[in-house]
């Protein structure tokens, strides 16, 4: 039976007041983090595999070529059931390798073991509500933009018609509003990582001081050098997925790769918003 881990211990981190940011040190420590996390140690990279399969399994289940005859779609075709069944397993696996990030966002080093699970699922759920509530404003405006356009195209008058051209503010309103939700919902997950707390995970104000002690600049930056990093590192992956019969095998053991290393990268860039970074100190093993 794993032992619940106690209170975290504090590692303060000193930095001198003119400290910048090294994106060239963030990036190589994350990769020996990431090394560290899953080559050095098997196990719980065969977890993240594991959690990941049955997602990776629905392709099975059925043949798409036998359920399209033309334009028709043989519904009555798909095994629901099945499908059902491996996304609900692929729901609660999820959640609990959501749990782990959530350990790597709180700076944890060495990296963390997959231990006290009821623990982990429950700060996987809790994360996966911070991003649902950051994400609610940009889904409402967007869902009232699109609603707009389709009565608008209802009513057969494009030019000129009130309706689409409300439609296109809205979804122009909607587009700034989900590039801002992102920057600060990354931040928030880190946020309540390090606090615990879902309310300061969507403290709009605190994250505010939090990219301001980063540095707008410095910020958007750090967040454009690991968006190309991993595009072009999931670009590789999707050349090994067309590998015929193992191609899909490939993909699944390089995916917790990129998960490890954005999670940790990101953990890193929040912890340059202050001159003295709290960490958690390693938890207890069970």
């Amino acid at each position: 039976m794993s032992a619940s881990p106690g209170p975290p211990a504090i590692i303060i981190i000193c930095r001198p007041a003119s400290y910048t940011m090294d994106y060239g040190a963030i990036v190589s420590e994350a990769v020996g983090y990431t090394k560290t996390a899953l080559v050095k140690n098997p196990v719980t990279w065969l977890i993240f595999i594991i959690c990941s399969l049955p997602f990776a399994l629905v392709r099975f289940v059925c043949d798409p070529k036998t359920l399209v005859t033309g334009t028709h779609v043989h519904w009555e075709l798909i095994p629901w059931p099945q499908i059902i069944l491996l996304c609900l397993a692929g729901l609660v696996l999820g959640i609990l390798l959501t749990g782990y990030i959530v350990r790597i966002y709180r700076g944890i080093t060495p990296p963390p073991s997959f231990n006290a699970w009821g623990t982990l699922f429950l700060d996987g759920l809790k994360l996966v509500i911070v991003e649902i509530l950051w994400f609610v404003p940009a889904i409402v405006v967007v869902t009232a933009a699109l609603a707009l356009l389709i009565m608008g195209s209802v009513s057969g008058t494009i030019h000129g018609n009130p309706m689409i051209s409300a439609a296109m503010i809205l979804l122009l309103i909607g587009i700034i509003i989900l590039v801002i939700t992102i920057l600060y919902a990354i931040l928030g997950s880190v946020r309540f990582a390090r606090t615990g707390s879902i309310r300061e995970g969507i403290r709009f104000s605190a994250i505010t001081t939090t990219i301001q002690a980063i540095g707008w600049g410095t910020y958007i930056l750090a967040l454009i050098i690991v968006l190309v990093l991993v595009i072009l590192f999931s670009l590789v992956i999707s050349l090994f997925g067309l590998i015929p019969l193992v191609g899909w095998v490939i993909v699944l053991v390089l995916n917790p790769l990129v998960q490890v290393f954005m999670a940790r990268y990101i953990s890193r860039v929040y912890d340059h918003s202050v001159p003295e970074a709290e960490a958690p100190a390693p938890a207890p093993e069970s």
